[in-house]
């Protein structure tokens, strides 16, 4: 790539008059060097503009649409936003898909399912509703408003959170998903095809669209683990990296090799070539994790004071260690694990008004780990860091 930074108006000026004989007068205010500058200013604006044009023409630094004109080269794309969907909890047994109600923070909501199950012990149906605004959007609680009248409807509310909303793909990770392309070549029915096409589809369940987050292809193994040729097992998570649901797992499972009277034949009739039996799983086990961390306070500092700042480092911490496991799955790491460090903890601790960490223990499944813990995946089971069971205890 060609360096054109240094072709600036004053650079460009000066080899100008360089080129002027020295019998003409070129000092400032002079008729030459008026006329000059102004060429050198609108030829730097060139340079600027093609400076650009360089950039935009690698993929490592191009952005916005030029990115992914040059990601769909090799069949990336960049993911599409994606709208929020909850459980809807409402006292009426029938409400039409498509009814449209709004929140608190005046965010239309439309009815997306016909009613799931009710009455429950309050008399309550439930329904699924998306958001008509796709993206992330502050996490939405309490009651809901309908746009046009329904009669009969007394109570409509939000329940529990069905499909997280995400926002379109930032350049940074279609960049991550290009690069990671030119490294990995893929072909059908090896571990590269098998990841690109199951991080690339998008999966119906229940009227809403999940994708997977990450996962790991174990070939030559069967579902119980067991090496075996035609076999392939499959670690999938869902797109926030927690357990997959048994309905995403299911719906991977029918794309990639659908399953007849619960075996996968390897029939050719997912995408997995035939003579294929691939077995689609989730995680197996989440140890539970436990994080017990002693401080010594600065004087004038309560714990109440410093608890949520480190309870947040450590949980972010956490995620990132969490994010890290599919970077080493990226890479062909077959042996990539989660890791927690003390290290790592006694630094998300060490903030304002903590004059020391003085004790730091890790927890896994009830049971101490020095000095670190890690999460393991093989072929026969895949533990996984579950933020519900996390425990983050600090005294001092």
């Amino acid at each position: 790539m060609l360096d054109l930074t240094n072709r600036t108006m004053t650079a460009l000026l000066q080899e100008m008059l360089l080129r002027v004989t020295e019998e003409v007068n070129k000092r400032d205010g002079s008729l030459i060097k008026t006329a000059l500058s102004a060429c050198a200013w609108v030829i730097e604006g060139l340079y600027i503009e093609l400076i650009d044009v360089q950039q935009q023409a690698y993929g490592t630094t191009a952005t916005g649409g030029f990115l992914d004109l040059k990601a769909a080269e090799r069949g990336v794309y960049r993911l599409p936003a994606v709208a929020s969907v909850y459980q809807m909890q409402a006292d009426l047994s029938t409400i039409a898909q498509g009814t449209e109600f709004a929140d608190s923070s005046n965010y239309t909501w439309a009815i997306s399912s016909d009613v799931l199950s009710g009455p429950d012990s309050e008399g309550l149906y439930t329904y699924t509703i998306t958001c008509q605004t796709a993206g992330e959007i502050p996490t939405p609680s309490g009651d809901l408003r309908p746009l046009s009248f329904i009669a009969g409807l007394q109570v409509a509310r939000f329940g529990s959170e069905v499909v997280p909303g995400r926002a379109i793909e930032s350049d940074s990770s279609l960049r991550e998903r290009y690069e990671e392309s030119l490294v990995e070549i893929a072909f059908a029915g090896n571990i590269a095809a098998y990841r690109e096409k199951i991080l690339e589809l998008t999966y119906d369940i229940g009227g809403s669209n999940e994708r997977v987050g990450a996962l790991q292809v174990f070939p030559t193994t069967d579902a119980n683990g067991v090496r075996s040729g035609g076999h392939v097992k499959i670690y999938i998570l869902s797109e926030d990296l927690t357990e997959a649901s048994q309905e995403l797992i299911d719906a991977v499972q029918t794309a990639i090799c659908p399953m007849y009277n619960g075996v996968a034949v390897g029939d050719g009739y997912g995408w997995a070539p035939i003579g294929a039996s691939v077995h689609i799983a989730s995680v197996t086990t989440k140890p539970t994790l436990e994080i017990d961390v002693t401080v010594l306070l600065v004087q004038g500092y309560s714990l109440s004071s410093v608890v949520p700042q480190i309870d947040t480092n450590i949980k972010k911490y956490i995620s990132e260690q969490k994010a890290g496991w599919t970077t080493q799955i990226a890479q062909g790491i077959d042996t990539a694990k989660v890791i927690i460090r003390e290290a790592f903890i006694y630094a998300a601790a060490l903030i304002e008004g903590v004059a020391d960490v003085t004790d730091v223990v890790i927890k896994k499944g009830g049971v101490v780990s020095v000095g670190s813990a890690s999460w393991n995946t093989t072929g026969v089971s895949m533990e996984w860091i579950d933020d519900e069971t996390t425990v983050i205890n600090i005294t001092e």
